[in-house]
């Protein structure tokens, strides 16, 4: 029997992924979104407990990516974005323990619970302390995916997202970058020191490693999902340069910026030990993601 899958922020970048790869690979992919359009498979509606049940389906797995978009907006609207993220997650997570417990959920989690108190590669167990609304937010939601773990023994996976990138991604420093070196000549200036390190993750690897995690058998898990891989934000704006065959000379403003660590690399051993094998090396994906840039 074919199984059926929820995505919530399915018209999302990540979510359009998992939709694509999902439904190609044979599932029934439902979704709901507060933006888009809506189809007999689509709901565009918010991400309550009463809209899931009306789809009338019993679903296998949800993948629960609605949420909070950026640090920013949850630094304007603290509460606004914690209704997003916190307290979608509730919704789901009592619609699953009340109509559909069978079904594997997907928590979908952010690097940034870590907060700035590394210089090296974090590990799952290390201690979260975040820096930002956003992280804060995140860090909530994922307690109460173990509560309700442990208390009703909900199915619940926690992949923490490092900088996931790709095709179609049209927000944080890909995007900015690529905007604001179209008019630019001879220099350019730039938030922050460009030493800021961060672990970028594709967005092709990101839905695999989702696969992996619905097909384990553990009642309980959170994982780093990155690549293991270190690369600087001054790294990642020269490629862009690179591959816009563009020259400029960037200058830093050497200000931190508030919520926004200096390093974030992941330890992914542990998700290597179920299977994950990042495929995309940066140096490709940037290229990619320039081509597309230039045609959309």
């Amino acid at each position: 029997m074919t199984k059926n899958l929820l995505i919530t922020g399915i018209n999302g970048f990540i979510g359009s992924y998992c939709k694509a790869y999902f439904a190609n690979k044979g599932l029934n992919v439902y979704g709901i979104d507060m933006a888009g359009c809506s189809s007999n498979e689509t709901l565009i509606a918010e991400v309550t407990e009463e809209n899931i049940k009306s789809f009338n389906k019993k679903f296998d797995y949800i993948v629960h990516l609605a949420g909070s978009r950026t640090v920013s907006a949850s630094q304007k609207n603290p509460d606004v974005e914690k209704n997003k993220s916190v307290g979608s997650c509730k919704e789901v997570l009592e619609y699953i323990k009340n109509y559909n417990p069978k079904a594997k959920m997907i928590f979908s989690s952010s690097a940034s619970v870590y907060g700035d108190d590394y210089s090296g590669p974090i590990l799952e167990r290390d201690k979260v302390n975040p820096i930002s609304i956003y992280g804060s937010h995140k860090l909530e939601a994922e307690n109460l995916c173990k509560y309700y773990n442990e208390q009703y023994g909900l199915n619940i996976e926690i992949p923490r997202i490092f900088s996931v990138y790709g095709n179609g991604l049209r927000k944080q420093l890909l995007w900015d970058f690529s905007n604001r070196i179209l008019n630019a000549e001879k220099k350019l200036d730039c938030f922050g020191t460009g030493d800021e390190l961060r672990d970028f993750v594709h967005i092709s690897d990101l839905v695999s490693f989702f696969e992996i995690l619905m097909l384990q058998n553990e009642k309980f898990g959170i994982y780093n999902c990155a690549s293991g891989v270190s690369t600087s934000v001054k790294e990642i704006m020269q490629l862009i340069l690179k591959f816009n065959d563009k020259t400029l000379d960037l200058v830093f403003d050497n200000i931190e910026r508030e919520g926004n660590p200096k390093i974030l690399i992941a330890d992914i051993s542990k998700a290597e030990s179920i299977g994950f094998s990042p495929k995309k090396r940066i140096e490709k994906g940037i290229k990619e993601y320039v081509e597309w840039f230039k045609n959309n």
